[in-house]
């Protein structure tokens, strides 16, 4: 080869051939005697050093975690225990031990960050591994030392704020029925930091919630642009104090402004805009009052969505009283649609099983009025209802309410066959009264156990006031309600007559325990008491269906429907002309789904025109489910009367939606 390659380039002596041939020879012998070209021989495998083997198998090492707290508070161990690796992945061996002191390693960086939230800021954290034992002990070693306190907390305001005179001078109302006022204080800017305590120990998540919470109590007192500008935290480790100094532009005082609506369609924007609970540059900024007005447009059923922020761009400077300025809202909304169909069910042992469809339309006139139609169908009452109902009739705080039915009832007290109809005008009288005046009147046919059927009929004029602190309308749990009705008619049965009925009723509700400050649905204890009466005419005098009867699902659980009471020769319910219910009840919630509530109800029904007060009544207690859903809770109760009635059985079944009371 080398003789070819030589051939190719300039002539050579022979001689020099012949030695770079035989140099050649030499070095392929001195390669392949070398073993450079030679299949090298197999290596015997060496062993791994000492402890590789364990840490890199892939065989689950189990272990124990043990966390312990030297010189410090034991709940910290607790606190660890929420946030360390090691314990919530205990089920989960790694697969080896280097893994576990993968594990072990991150909860020592968790360790001395929990040290620090909660003041401990010279703490530190290690760990140790007992690799012999069987599983594998490790110990979490929090060590945290002094915990620092709150050495200052001082608050600036740059710049400094300005409180018009008119937010001094203001007035709320108070007392029970809302009658009297007590000046409402004026703004104030705490120059040290409220929510924490200086000179006391400080958690890191308290102290910072403290700080968001100052520019938040800002913007409810007339101030919608403050915010925090700067915060400063310092370590004093020779005194072991946290310094806080905050840095809080307040902005300009402001007075609610006009609302501009968006995506509104077919909902009339004007309505939208007389919801609102606020005129026009007369209120103070309240962010809180803000939010309640966008929570009640969800509420209405018309929206899919809706925003509510201040026009921070369009703050007209000193156009409200005393220089305050005027800050308008922009109320933005997704339209849902206004139309729904439904169903529901009922089911009592003594009335057997009852459903009812039902047809709404929530924007009838494109100003958020609600007409329902629906049609029940049950052992005891078939027929057809309808409701119309007209929000800010004529004024912000006033609805119309319309009602109207033809229904066959078919009761063990009585028989009819009836139309009726109701025309009220309902107010906000303040923050917490309601009051209420109508007419309403019913006529048709009617047939009870001692008469033929006759033809009766009344009408006169509603008047009702109510007090309404509930914090759910559908599932309350603090609060309380008062009702107060009083209904005069005048009317014919076989001969004319006049009579008064008034009916009163108050239910509360309390829960024990609270969560993030508020009432805790976890236990509620509720109760109602209500009594009606009616004057004027003896029993026999009025329609059957005018008169009071108790018993059922709504007033006297375990007892049949219309049971409680009178009776006629024929030892049916013949009605009073007075009553009394009172239900206790105790919402005990197992699961954010399901509960029980054992229950005590008791009642009776009179022949006088006035209730014998807590005496001469039936008793019945019992059991019942709950499961609960967006619209309500669905209601099944299993009541046992204590004083049975001879003939009705010995317990009943409830199925229903919504709380009792």
């Amino acid at each position: 080869m080398f003789c070819i390659l030589g051939a190719t380039e300039t002539q050579r002596p022979r001689g020099l051939v012949v030695l770079q041939l035989l140099a050649a020879l030499v070095l392929l012998a001195c390669v392949g005697g070398c073993g450079l070209l030679a299949r090298a021989p197999a290596e015997e495998p060496q062993p791994a050093p000492p402890g590789l083997e364990t840490a890199w198998q892939g065989k689950p090492v189990p272990y124990k975690v043990r966390i312990k707290v030297q010189n410090g508070p034991d709940s910290l161990a607790g606190q660890m225990k929420a946030s360390s690796q090691l314990v919530q992945l205990a089920k989960e061996p790694p697969d080896s031990m280097l893994a576990l002191e993968r594990r072990a390693r991150a909860d020592t960086a968790s360790a001395q960050s929990l040290l620090h939230s909660q003041g401990y800021y010279d703490g530190t954290a290690t760990f140790e591994m007992d690799r012999e034992s069987t599983p594998v002990g490790v110990e979490l070693i929090l060590s945290p030392g002094k915990r620092y306190s709150l050495g200052r907390a001082d608050v600036y305001y740059d710049p400094e704020p300005v409180i018009p005179q008119y937010f001094r001078n203001r007035q709320r109302e108070v007392g029970f029925w809302g009658l009297e006022t007590e000046p409402v204080p004026p703004p104030s800017f705490p120059k040290v930091l409220p929510g924490v305590a200086v000179g006391k120990p400080v958690a890191a998540d308290d102290l910072l919630a403290a700080v968001n919470a100052l520019p938040e109590a800002l913007r409810r007192q007339g101030y919608p642009l403050a915010k925090i500008a700067d915060t400063s935290f310092t370590l004093d480790r020779e005194a072991t104090r946290l310094n806080a100094d905050i840095l809080v532009r307040p902005g300009p005082p402001a007075l609610m402004g006009h609302i501009e609506v968006r995506g509104a369609k077919e909902v009339s924007a004007e309505y939208v805009q007389r919801l609102a609970p606020w005129n026009s540059a007369e209120e103070p900024w309240n962010s809180d009052m803000v939010e309640d007005y966008a929570n009640k447009l969800r509420a209405l059923g018309l929206f899919r969505t809706v925003e509510a922020k201040p026009l921070e761009d369009q703050l007209a400077s000193g156009a409200g009283r005393d220089g305050a300025a005027v800050l308008p809202l922009e109320v933005t909304v997704a339209e849902a649609p206004f139309r729904s169909v439904g169903a529901s069910a009922r089911y009592d042992t003594d009335t057997g099983l009852g459903v009812e469809g039902m047809w709404e339309h929530r924007n009838f006139f494109g100003n958020g009025e609600k007409l329902t139609v629906s049609a029940p169908f049950a052992t005891e009452t078939q027929g057809l209802k309808a409701a119309f109902e007209k929000p800010a009739f004529l004024a912000r705080e006033q609805k119309l309410l319309v009602t109207g039915s033809t229904l066959r009832e078919n009761t063990s007290a009585y028989e009819k066959i009836a139309g009726t109809g109701t025309g009220d005008i309902e107010r906000r009288l303040s923050r917490q009264w309601w009051g209420s005046a109508g007419l309403g009147g019913e006529s048709g046919s009617i047939k009870d156990n001692e008469q033929d059927p006759k033809g009766y009929g009344f009408f006169g004029p509603r008047l009702g006031l109510r007090r309404d602190t509930r914090n759910n309308v559908l599932n309350p749990s603090d609060g309380s309600e008062l009702a107060i009705k009083f209904k005069p008619y005048t009317g014919f049965y076989g001969e004319s007559f006049n009579v008064m009925t008034g009916v009163i009723s108050a239910s509360g509700y309390y829960a024990p325990f609270r969560k993030d400050g508020l009432p805790d649905d976890k236990l509620v204890l509720a109760g109602r008491v209500e009594a009606g009466a009616l004057a004027g005419m003896g029993l026999r005098s009025i329609p059957a269906s005018l008169r009071y009867y108790t018993g059922g699902s709504g007033s006297v659980r375990g007892y049949a429907y219309q049971s409680l009471g009178p009776r006629d020769h024929k030892d049916e319910p013949l009605g009073g002309r007075s009553y009394q219910v009172v239900n206790l009840e105790a919402r005990y919630k197992i699961t954010d789904d399901f509960g029980i509530v054992p229950f005590l109800d008791g009642g009776m029904v009179y022949r006088d025109e006035l209730p014998r007060i807590i005496g001469d009544m039936s008793w019945g207690t019992g059991l019942g489910f709950r499961y609960f859903t967006p619209i309500g809770p669905v209601r099944l109760d299993v009541g046992f009367p204590l004083q049975p009635i001879d003939g009705d059985p010995p317990v009943q079944i409830y199925v229903s939606i919504g709380q009792s009371f």
